[in-house]
């Protein structure tokens, strides 16, 4: 670990492929949205790594329909394997009931905030982590980073929020942020993503084993 403690998660669709996590990772995160049957594929799942469970509309960079979207994120969230749900800010805060039905379970719950066209400022992405924190115990942000000064303000909103006690996480997308993914955690991020295996149509993902190892030679080299 370094600086404070932080966990290392693998993200997939396919949980087929959480095999090659272990060892690796501290979690899998099942994109649910990409797989064709989720909930047999976490019936079916006999891995040692605990899961993270997201299930994201098209608004949020996912794929799923918003017709039985929140059914099924409620549902996934019974199975003894999934330690935690992550779900939108925007969702969450319309949705009353889908609050009280994770609260149910013995999960923790990650409100995400997506912002895919921009960075807000500083002062806003620490009101949006207020915010977030207010309905789940990790607040994510993730954000897309067009100049230097975005992803600066995304790792200062990280350590501010970080020094107040509240559980952070997030990256920037798009080249410029790319880096985030690596150093967010020395500015307070709580989990670091990467996918378990790097697709073809994410080129500025770092996948997880690399991801790993970046963490690794930065910590031994502080």
């Amino acid at each position: 670990m370094v600086g404070d403690a932080y966990a290392l998660a693998g993200v997939t669709e396919a949980l087929t492929e959480a095999a090659a996590a272990e060892g690796i990772a501290d979690y899998v995160e099942f994109r649910m949205d990409g797989a064709t049957h989720p909930l047999d594929a976490l019936d079916e799942y006999d891995g040692t790594l605990p899961l993270i469970v997201s299930n994201r509309p098209e608004w949020a960079g996912g794929t799923a329909g918003e017709s039985d979207r929140l059914e099924t994120l409620a549902a996934a969230a019974a199975f003894d394997a999934v330690e935690m749900v992550d779900v939108e800010l925007r969702t969450i805060r319309e949705c009353e009931w889908l609050r009280d039905e994770l609260r149910e379970h013995d999960v923790e719950l990650i409100v995400s905030h997506y912002d895919r066209q921009s960075t807000p400022q500083k002062s806003e992405l620490l009101q949006i982590v207020s915010e977030c924190g207010e309905y789940g115990d990790v607040a994510k942000l993730v954000v897309s980073a067009e100049e230097k000064s975005d992803s600066l303000a995304l790792l200062q909103s990280f350590n501010a929020a970080s020094e107040r006690g509240v559980r952070v996480t997030g990256y920037a997308l798009g080249e410029i942020g790319r880096h985030t993914r690596v150093i967010g955690v020395f500015y307070g991020a709580s989990i670091a993503y990467a996918p378990v295996v790097t697709d073809e149509r994410s080129p500025n993902d770092i996948d997880l084993r690399k991801l790993s190892n970046l963490l690794e030679w930065v910590s031994s080299a502080r």
